[in-house]
């Protein structure tokens, strides 16, 4: 069985979640202009209910470091922490910027250097 991912973002002006499920990734996203606490945690529920899964199916949790608004970050880092807590899974967070720069990457097909 593979790993499913449950994935946060709301560093920006939008909210999205996603799941990674059997090599396949499933994802909302929603426009919520500082509205993000009372947006998330519906769009948490909503993809969780399509992909027929559970919060005890997860194997990892992962959220959007920022840069970003500031709020909005601790939004997901929060929601992100609990969950990875209390179901006792590991937390993955992914830099904003390396997000972008691999979305860049994948359009104009461009080697992206690793300066980590």
């Amino acid at each position: 069985m593979s790993n499913i991912i449950l994935s946060i973002d709301s560093s920006l002006g939008h909210c999205s979640v996603a799941i990674y499920k059997k090599k396949c990734i499933y994802q909302l996203k929603e426009k919520c202009k500082k509205k993000h606490t009372i947006t998330i945690l519906p769009m948490i529920q909503k993809i969780l209910f399509q992909t027929e899964t559970t919060f005890k199916n997860l194997n990892y949790v992962a959220f959007s470091k920022g840069p970003g608004n500031f709020t909005s970050i601790r939004i997901a880092a929060s929601i992100a922490h609990s969950l990875g807590i209390s179901l006792n899974i590991p937390i993955i967070s992914i830099s904003t910027l390396a997000i972008m720069a691999e979305k860049a990457q994948r359009k104009y097909k461009k080697k992206i250097f690793n300066f980590y």
